[in-house]
């Protein structure tokens, strides 16, 4: 059995195509697990006999997007993330406490800002979010995305500077030492980091401008509200009008920052492992993959 993901890199979806070939030529079983929903992509000679996806919304998506030659669609939430179900209580009780600790001590909060690859689409975003941290007088954690080349650039470092909004870059640390740092809010166009960021107890607002994220994620995934804003489980700005009034909403309103953490874990199923059902799952594929 081959089992793949679904990169959207140039260079990702080379080897696994390469690999989805071999698999369908030797009569391997060939099994694809969506990374992000709309990733699954069509392989000449490389058709996988199962596709896992995370939830019926991305089920649907697929089924809406392949028709007939859609493969046999299996919904498992994703097993990478088990590990944080293991402990998701801890890690939320000890958020928690560091944001009562920086409460006590009048500490600005903190907005973890998540980037994409795309430079320009980040420094857009970028700009439009700066005036509302301003106002609500917000520390940024800025992680660029590791593929960002604008990053190494110093643009990023630049345009905070200039916005007198404090920062603190923390792009070269990984994605579970900067939520460690206790930020309030992830602030993204659509990185994964948000998702872990929920299994934190750490409310999301992806912020997707018709002329930046919003046009990268019809242009990359096929469409154009991402299926966990869709479910209610993070906050979604479309428009750079509702940019402000979203940013304060999921700061400030502890309802609205309940809510989205309860419809986080009902879609990334919080309580229930994943992996054990998975691989018997994969156990019932035949041994052909004909």
């Amino acid at each position: 059995m081959l089992v793949v993901g679904t990169s959207d890199s140039v260079r990702g979806r080379s080897v696994e195509s390469a690999a989805r070939r071999a698999a369908r030529t030797a009569r391997i079983p060939l099994v694809a697990i969506e990374d992000f929903p709309g990733n699954y992509y069509e392989v000449e000679g490389g058709e996988a006999n199962l596709l896992v996806v995370e939830s019926s919304l991305a089920r649907d998506l697929n089924m809406e997007k392949f028709g007939g030659r859609c493969p046999r669609i299996e919904v498992f939430s994703p097993a990478r993330y088990d590990a944080y179900r293991n402990s998701h209580a801890r890690l939320r009780r000890e958020t928690a406490e560091l944001w009562r600790r920086s409460k006590r001590v009048s500490r600005k909060p903190r907005v973890l800002w998540a980037g994409q690859p795309e430079t320009l689409d980040s420094l857009r975003t970028l700009q439009a979010l700066l005036p509302a941290l301003r106002a609500l007088e917000v520390e940024l954690l800025l992680k660029a995305h590791p593929r960002d080349p604008g990053h190494a650039g110093g643009v990023y470092q630049q345009l905070l500077q200039a916005s007198s909004v404090p920062f603190e870059d923390v792009t070269a640390t990984n994605v579970c030492d900067a939520l460690s740092r206790a930020p309030q809010l992830v602030v993204t166009q659509f990185s994964s980091v948000a998702i872990e960021a929920g299994f934190f107890g750490i409310p999301s607002l992806w912020v997707l401008l018709p002329d930046a994220g919003g046009r990268s994620l019809r242009n990359k995934k096929g469409y154009d509200v991402p299926l966990l804003c869709k479910a209610g489980g993070a906050a979604m700005a479309s428009h750079e009008v509702a940019v402000g009034g979203e940013l304060k909403k999921a700061l400030q309103d502890r309802a609205h920052r309940d809510e989205l953490i309860r419809c986080f874990d009902a879609y990334f199923q919080v309580h229930e492992l994943s992996v054990r059902k998975l691989v018997a799952c994969l156990k019932t594929l035949p041994p052909s993959g004909r």
